[in-house]
């Protein structure tokens, strides 16, 4: 973004899931499945930081790119929290 480096297919491929599961598991909370929304959250963010390994291609990336994939998980989740 502040580079002169393009983004990778990883990198992009991670901010996108980071991006969808953090605006997912805000619009649960929004719709009062509270409990469900911290469960999918809590399980990307332990794929993520590597603490948890699930065998999809998808995990994979998003363990290669944690920090892609929280920062659109992040900000994708702020934005979907404060529209809703």
């Amino acid at each position: 973004m502040f580079s002169a480096n393009q983004l990778t297919f990883h990198e992009w491929h991670a901010a996108v899931r980071g991006a969808t599961v953090g605006a997912f598991s805000t619009a649960l909370h929004a719709l009062s499945y509270t409990r469900l929304g911290v469960a999918l959250s809590v399980t990307f963010v332990a794929a993520a930081l590597g603490i948890a390994r699930y065998g999809s291609v998808a995990g994979r990336t998003v363990r290669r790119e944690p920090w892609y994939a929280l920062a659109a998980f992040v900000g994708f989740g702020a934005v979907v929290l404060a529209v809703a």
